[in-house]
């Protein structure tokens, strides 16, 4: 899998790009949940892959396990009581909320942005403000597609300044806790991180949210290099 990103890597892009102008064009509708659900799919079966490879069945199937109930864990309280990400709800677009809360989904979303982001940095606050980066890249997007949106809306693209203040508490304590995993973290994370925001900075870009998506393009930009590098 890590082979054919590297030889594929600009056809990859390509689809992404043409993929995001489709999406806008043609935004999905909840009926479509599952088109929606195969794409996070596709976006995490490399993390998938790696983590497995990288720590084995066993261990491998923790941590994806446990990151996932994490994230769930953390949108369903942000949901029932806007801590710590205000308070917001999403569509159905990314499937049937659980309990009414979050989409099953969730439980696959959030991990590769975590771990491609430990892989793309050195430092645990390099890592945790590069996940911080990488939502303000997605979220903007995200809501311009009608997956998700808060009560009471940011002046960001709809998109609260407590939405990042609550990133960096749960992308914090996520890095803080994974602090022990052998290093370093397998190179196909940080690709893979990659080819996410190159779609999300072409939805904010056929979206006509300019800022957003030249955060998403310096991002890409800035980290591409140290992609290719990453063993």
């Amino acid at each position: 899998m890590d082979e054919a990103f590297r030889r594929y890597r600009w056809v990859l892009t390509a689809l992404l790009v043409a993929a995001a102008a489709g999406l806008v064009q043609a935004p999905l509708q909840p009926r479509w949940w599952w088109v929606s659900a195969l794409a996070i799919l596709l976006f995490s079966a490399p993390v998938v892959v790696g983590a497995l490879r990288w720590l084995g069945a066993g261990r491998g199937v923790a941590l994806l396990l446990g990151l996932g109930l994490y994230a769930v864990v953390f949108e369903s309280v942000a949901v029932a009581t806007g801590v710590p990400y205000g308070r917001f709800s999403y569509s159905g677009v990314l499937g049937p909320p659980m309990l009414g809360l979050v989409p099953p989904t969730v439980l696959l979303a959030w991990t590769p942005l975590l771990l491609g982001s430990l892989a793309s940095t050195r430092r645990a606050w390099q890592a945790v403000v590069l996940v911080v980066v990488c939502d303000l890249v997605l979220d903007p997007a995200a809501v311009s597609l009608g997956f998700w949106a808060w009560d009471d809306p940011g002046r960001y693209y709809g998109v609260p300044l407590v939405n990042f203040l609550g990133w960096v508490v749960s992308g914090g304590i996520a890095v803080l806790a994974l602090r022990r995993l052998p290093r370093p973290l397998p190179g196909l994370f940080a690709r893979n991180l990659w080819l996410v925001l190159v779609f999300w900075t072409a939805v904010n870009a056929w979206s006509g949210q300019w800022l957003a998506a030249l955060v998403g393009v310096v991002t890409v930009v800035s980290l591409a290099r140290g992609y290719r590098r990453a063993p």
